[in-house]
């Protein structure tokens, strides 16, 4: 029986540190948590309970550059399993927190948004190995897909990299999400609940092993 718990990475955002903690005391749970999507006060985050394994995640946007750094070296301090920088959007921050990243159990996931195209694959091929260049145990690439030949060419990376979560965002892009786990990903990502998404897409826990197991069923 296939273990989706481990497989399928719930992405989640709150209003308050008691609802995150618990949403977070659910068994054998394996998450995202947005923090910067979330309202939650930075020096919380030392009070927060964390699930069987958890991602920390803080994007730019709502917090200023100062908070968003104390908010990952909390992270760290607390042995998050990983934390996710964007290695475009936020080089400087990935580079001030390379000594505490070093000097923790913590493992880097290096992430690229595309919210517009999916380039070409010698463009997606090398933003993949300068993540890893850049120190990443994982790599995450997204795009966004407008036909079929962009899916083909997020799916061919997996044939070039191990440690790596390749997919793409939009409508047509639905079925990457569950398609991945055959290539070869450690893992996708699912909304924490249906009204909850945090990418166009994005698909719940259910319905992303309702999806995996339609495919399997037709040997996609």
């Amino acid at each position: 029986m296939e273990d989706f718990n481990s497989k399928i990475c719930r992405s989640a955002f709150f209003d308050s540190l008691e609802n995150a903690n618990l949403a977070f005391r659910q068994p054998h749970l394996f998450a995202e948590l947005r923090f910067d999507l979330s309202s939650i006060s930075v020096p919380l985050i030392e009070k927060m309970v964390w699930p069987e394994k958890i991602i920390f995640t803080c994007r730019a946007g709502t917090l200023s550059e100062k908070e968003r750094f104390e908010a990952y070296q909390i992270a760290l301090k607390k042995d998050v399993d990983f934390i996710d920088i964007d290695f475009e959007a936020d080089l400087d921050l990935l580079f001030a927190l390379k000594p505490e990243i070093r000097n923790s159990k913590t493992k880097l996931i290096l992430s690229q948004h595309n919210f517009s195209e999916t380039p070409s694959f010698e463009i997606l091929k090398a933003s993949t190995q300068k993540a890893f260049d850049l120190g990443a145990d994982m790599a995450k690439i997204v795009s966004t897909a407008k036909q079929i030949s962009d899916l083909e060419r997020i799916y061919h990376l997996y044939t070039h990299f191990d440690r790596l979560v390749a997919f793409a965002m939009g409508e047509l892009a639905i079925e990457s999400r569950a398609k991945i786990l055959y290539l070869g990903a450690p893992f996708t990502y699912a909304a924490f609940s249906e009204n909850e998404q945090t990418a166009a897409g994005q698909l719940n826990f259910q319905q992303t092993i309702d999806l995996y197991n339609k495919l399997k069923s037709i040997n996609i």
